[in-house]
């Protein structure tokens, strides 16, 4: 009996559930059915069944970020959380809100927006449709992470469903809550390897009375990080600041939210800007068929990588200054891919940094492409796969180490 109709007899009209097509592959692995639980009841009946009869599960929001990740080694079933999206409570006096994992970040600010909030997640970089689960999921944070932080950083409680049917309450409603360990870091930026994430309370922020964007263009290296220190040590507060590097052609994006008078003052401080178009692809924007990495490097260390991530090919690098964060995007995969991130990796590790292929085609993304060697502490994070899926049915793969 396959997939769909071992579904469809267990749980009859409770769950929507279709045959899968070929478009809804995750790297190039096909899955035999597609169920969108309709509630958080039944997409834990569902998680336990799947644990129960060895049935492995991708979850899937958007599909904004499933190039993120090592090729699955398995995935028969594809969860959606596209009927999971409705807000639990939005608490506006604590700044908080609580959601389930299926709602569209543009849906979850259209509705704090009436309150003037806002969630302070960037949607620069997001394809439109990205939810909350996958953001969570992905620990997505893009250029305004420099003032609103990442979303392990924002995330004050999640609800989980494990392989075994447990519900994992982790956090709460309220900000200040400091009693035991944080498992809701450990679920977000796992790549659903743990588990279904159902429902997330994250912080809000409110709305900044005025916003603006400085762009400067430079003609080398040198010029450009001389001007982006200048920002990030001077009397600025940039919500964002990002040198772009495409070709010979340099820019600086600097970002001023808050007080309208603050904001204007800013600007004001700076050279005369060039316009949006001058500046073409940015790091974030769809790319099919590119090679896209993601290193995190000390500060000291992030020119050099970048310059010679540039030598090795790179079309375009955005470096998010006074994060250390940097991406290198090959709009053509080199022939020699493998080599290129070998050894962009070494020299980041040599400096204490880190290197991940965000994207890349098929049948490159092994876990050791994708991640680098598993890191000294994945004996503790094996053991804690084991303990939140015994039954290795969550995105198998996908994770470091091949877990």
């Amino acid at each position: 009996m396959d997939l769909l109709q071992r579904l469809q007899d267990e749980f009859k009209e409770a769950l929507p559930v279709r045959a899968a097509a070929p478009s809804d592959a995750v790297d190039g692995v096909t899955s035999q059915a597609v169920a969108a639980p309709a509630d958080a009841t039944t997409a834990q009946a569902l998680v336990a069944w799947c644990g129960r009869e060895k049935v492995s599960f991708i979850p899937r929001g958007g599909s904004t970020k499933l190039e993120m990740g090592a090729r699955p080694q398995s995935c028969d079933l594809i969860i959606s959380t596209e009927n999971l999206n409705a807000i639990i409570e939005h608490d506006e006096g604590n700044a908080t809100i609580a959601a389930q994992t299926g709602i569209t970040l543009a849906a979850l600010n259209q509705a704090v927006g009436e309150q003037r909030q806002f969630v302070p997640l960037e949607e620069t970089g997001l394809q439109s449709g990205a939810t909350l689960g996958g953001i969570i999921a992905t620990n997505y944070a893009g250029m305004t992470r420099l003032k609103y932080a990442a979303p392990r950083d924002l995330v004050v409680g999640l609800h989980a469903v494990l392989s075994d049917g447990r519900l994992v309450k982790a956090g709460s409603k309220v900000v200040k809550n400091v009693s035991g360990y944080d498992l809701n870091k450990i679920f977000i930026g796992s790549f659903g390897n743990l588990g279904l994430i159902t429902e997330v309370t994250i912080r809000l922020r409110p709305n900044n009375a005025a916003s603006a964007v400085w762009r400067g263009q430079f003609k080398t290296w040198q010029e450009a990080i001389a001007q982006a220190r200048a920002i990030f040590e001077g009397p600025f507060e940039p919500t964002a600041l990002r040198i772009h590097a495409h070709s010979a052609t340099f820019f600086v994006l600097a970002q001023f939210d808050g007080v309208e008078k603050a904001v204007q003052i800013q600007m004001e401080r700076l050279p005369a800007a060039v316009s949006q178009d001058d500046i073409g692809h940015q790091a974030g924007a769809d790319g099919a068929g590119e090679l896209r990495l993601r290193a995190v490097l000390p500060l000291q260390s992030a020119a050099a990588w970048a310059q010679q991530a540039q030598q090795l090919g790179a079309d375009q690098i955005a470096w998010d200054y006074g994060l250390g964060i940097i991406y290198a995007i090959y709009s053509k995969v080199p022939d020699n891919a493998v080599d290129v991130v070998t050894k962009l990796r070494a020299q980041a590790q040599a400096e204490g940094g880190l290197v991940v292929v965000e994207r890349a085609p098929h049948d490159l993304k092994t876990p050791d492409f994708v991640w680098g060697a598993p890191p000294s502490a994945f004996a503790l994070m094996r053991s804690l796969k084991n303990t939140f899926d015994a039954a290795h049915v969550c995105a198998p793969g996908r994770f470091v180490g091949g877990l």
